[in-house]
């Protein structure tokens, strides 16, 4: 069984995420500033909240869209390239950008805590396929560690470590491998119709839209509905 991570194990709205933003801002401003320009605090924003728009095209469109790609966002867009900038630069400004989550908080989308240990237990083969953005899958690791889950998997396929997101075929594929499990034998969770109940389907793969955080009710339709983890245990048994 493979899980999401964003809305299906840990939520992306319920955390406290006032001090990363800053943070962030404020590494993009310094590798600016290490370059000559100095923008206000209004064209700042304004290129920051363009910049999930270009996430989102990428994202959409396929490609990986992280925290190296965000810094070289912000460079083009004030008339820069890499070549502006002293060695090592832009290097650190990526590895603030992400190590900035970890001031924040991920809460566990309910029933979490207490169904991976149980599915693990049971002897379920555990894996997870997440899509990243500014946040790599090395620091989704460590809020896994923290919260006692990171055991219980024995695959993680992160898309900034792939290079490419779902619902790519390879991202299913590497991770059940990687499982030693089939298809018709799997099932995954996830929350976005396009990424994760697509893929998994397209596979061949039960798929199970988890709703507790983000209701997503869009084509296509998932094989199961969910709106805590603890339910899963009950459908597990409908299938026998």
């Amino acid at each position: 069984m493979t899980f999401d991570f964003w809305n299906t194990l840990y939520s992306a709205d319920g955390g406290s995420w006032s001090a990363v933003w800053p943070r962030r801002l404020q590494a993009l401003r310094d590798m600016l500033a290490s370059a000559g320009v100095h923008p206000s605090d209004e064209d700042m924003e304004k290129v920051y909240r363009s910049g999930w728009d270009a996430y989102m095209a990428a994202w959409t469109g396929g490609s990986h869209f992280g925290a190296f790609e965000e810094a070289r966002y912000f460079l083009e867009r004030f008339g820069l390239d890499e070549s502006a900038l002293a060695d090592g630069v832009i290097s650190q400004t990526v590895l603030e950008i992400e190590n900035s989550a970890r001031l924040g908080s991920l809460p566990l989308v309910p029933g979490v805590a207490e169904t991976i240990p149980r599915l693990a237990a049971a002897g379920y083969k555990l894996g997870l396929i997440s899509d990243t953005s500014l946040t790599p899958g090395r620091v989704l690791r460590e809020f896994m560690e923290e919260d006692g889950l990171l055991k219980h998997f024995s695959v993680l396929t992160f898309s900034d470590e792939t290079g490419y997101p779902k619902p790519d075929r390879r991202m299913f594929a590497g991770t059940l491998a990687g499982l030693h499990a089939e298809p018709a034998e799997s099932a995954h969770v996830g929350d976005t119709p396009r990424t994760d109940i697509a893929g998994a389907q397209a596979l061949g793969m039960l798929a199970i839209r988890c709703a507790g955080v983000s209701d997503q009710a869009e084509p296509p339709e998932a094989d199961f509905v969910i709106h805590d983890h603890r339910e899963i245990v009950g459908i597990l048994e409908q299938l026998g």
